[in-house]
């Protein structure tokens, strides 16, 4: 996930320097803050219809949580950690979608992108 960030923050400086269109495809941040955290919450279909966030629940089923012990617990800062970072993510994707309408996306079209890279006989 931190590498994800790390060219998501160097793509869009690049662009913004350069002022060059970005790629279509950005790093997926969301997606490997998602792996990161890996939660199966059996309840999530039904937690998508209460809109309960299913890492909320999760961490309030942790025994650190259950039992107020936050002295000294390691799972409690991941999955703030994890949380955090949902924030950020959410903020890199909107900079990105807005900096790809800003600057522009190489070939205009995810179709002409992949073709770019397409060996020719």
């Amino acid at each position: 996930m931190v590498g994800n960030i790390i060219l998501y923050f160097s793509t869009l400086a690049s662009a913004f320097r350069l002022k060059a269109p970005l790629p279509p495809y950005l790093p997926p941040a969301e997606k490997a803050r998602q792996q990161l955290v890996c939660i199966r919450i059996p309840f999530y279909p039904f937690a998508r219809m209460l809109r309960v966030d299913p890492q909320v629940e999760a961490i309030r089923k942790l025994e650190v949580v259950r039992h107020r012990d936050i002295r000294a617990s390691r799972q409690l800062l991941y999955f703030a950690y994890a949380l955090t970072m949902k924030g950020i993510t959410r903020e890199l994707d909107f900079l990105g979608r807005t900096s790809q309408d800003a600057f522009g996306v190489i070939g205009q079209s995810i179709e002409v992108f992949e073709h770019m890279f397409l060996e020719e006989p």
